[in-house]
C-alpha cells in the first residue's frame, strides 16, 4: 500500500480522525509491514469522485488492537485533475481477470471498466466469481492503494447482450457522436497480412492533441483470449467511431494486452495534457 485510503462510507472522529479495527487490512500493514509506532507517520487519502484529497496522518495505536489516523491539516492536497481512461474488457479467463483488477486500477486514469461478452467468450466465464463485487471490489481497493490514486472507479458488469451491438454501446455510453469531443477510441487489433493498424499512441496524440479546452480522455477496447470478430470489429470501428490500433507486431495474451495498452494509452494522454498545460502557459505569458 503507497497510500492508506479512507473511504467515504467510513466515519470520522469530532477531531477528523480515522479508527482502524484491528482485523482491517490496513491495520495490519501498518503495523506489520510498516513497522509504524504511535507518533509516526503514514500517507492517507480520501476517495472522492471529484478526486479526493492527500495528507499525512499522525499513528496511535489503540487499546483494542486497532489504530486512530490523525490527519495533519497542513498537509492536506487536493489530488489533480487526471485524463481518463475507460476500459472495455470483453470477459476473460477467470484467473486472469482476478490478476488483473488490482493492476488495471492502479493506472491513476481509469475511472471506469466495463466487462462485456464477446462473440468469443467462453459462455462460463460469465460465471466466473471473478466478477462479483464482493470479490472484485477489495482487489480494486487495493490496486487504488498501490497506485496511490482517490479517484474511485466504476465497473459496469454488461453480459446480458449475447453479441456487441451499437445499441448496446450506445446504451453504456460509449459510441462517437462528434468528431470533435476530443476522446480517442481505441479498438485493439493486431490487424492482418494486409493491413496493419496504427500504433495506440499515434491514435491518442491525434484524437487527443488538438483539444485544449477539457481534459483529455481514451477508451480502449481489448478482446477475449481468441480475440474479437470481424463483425465485431466492424461493430466498433465502423458504427460507434473507434478506430483501429495496435501495441506492436506481437500476439499478445489479455492480460498483457491489458496492461501494456493501459500504459501507452496512459503516457500518450499525458503527453497531450502536458502540451496543453504548456500552452496555456504560453498564451497567458504573451497575452498583453
Amino acid at each position: 500500500m503507497n497510500l492508506i485510503l479512507i473511504k467515504p462510507t467510513e466515519s470520522l472522529t469530532d477531531t477528523g480522525a480515522v479508527d482502524l479495527e484491528p482485523n482491517d487490512d490496513r491495520t495490519k500493514h501498518i503495523i506489520e509491514h510498516l513497522n509504524k509506532k504511535t507518533g509516526d507517520t503514514v500517507s492517507i487519502g480520501f476517495v472522492c469522485p471529484l478526486g479526493g484529497r492527500k495528507c499525512k496522518a499522525s499513528v496511535l495505536h489503540r487499546q483494542n488492537g486497532g489504530l486512530r489516523l490523525v490527519p495533519k491539516p497542513k498537509t492536506m492536497i487536493q489530488s489533480p485533475k487526471e485524463p481518463e481512461i475507460t476500459l472495455v474488457l470483453a470477459v476473460p479467463f477467470p484467473a486472469r481477470l482476478k490478476y488483473l483488477w488490482p493492476v488495471i486500477t492502479s493506472f491513476s486514469a481509469v475511472t471506469r471498466v466495463v466487462i462485456v461478452k464477446g462473440k468469443l467468450s467462453n459462455p462460463e466465464f460469465c460465471e466466473s466469481k471473478a466478477l462479483q463485487p464482493s470479490v472484485y471490489e477489495p482487489m480494486i481497493e487495493k490496486g487504488m492503494s498501490q497506485g496511490g490514486r482517490t479517484r474511485p472507479v466504476k465497473v459496469d458488469i454488461c453480459l446480458e447482450d449475447d453479441s456487441i451491438s451499437r445499441k448496446s454501446l450506445e446504451r453504456l455510453g460509449l459510441v462517437c457522436n462528434s468528431n470533435t469531443d476530443g476522446v480517442a477510441r481505441i479498438f485493439l487489433d493486431c490487424g492482418d497480412e494486409c493491413k496493419t493498424p496504427p500504433p495506440a499512441r499515434d491514435i491518442v496524440l491525434e484524437q487527443c492533441g488538438k483539444i485544449d479546452s477539457k481534459m483529455p480522455s481514451a477508451i480502449v477496447a481489448v478482446g477475449p483470449e481468441r480475440g474479437w470478430t470481424d463483425e465485431e470489429a466492424k461493430i466498433f470501428v465502423e458504427e460507434c467511431g473507434f478506430q483501429a490500433a495496435m501495441l506492436g507486431s506481437s500476439i499478445l495474451r489479455v492480460d498483457t494486452a491489458v496492461v501494456s495498452g493501459l500504459g501507452i494509452v496512459s503516457a500518450a494522454l499525458d503527453e497531450c495534457q502536458n502540451e496543453s498545460d504548456r500552452e496555456y502557459k504560453r498564451k497567458r505569458t504573451n497575452s498583453p
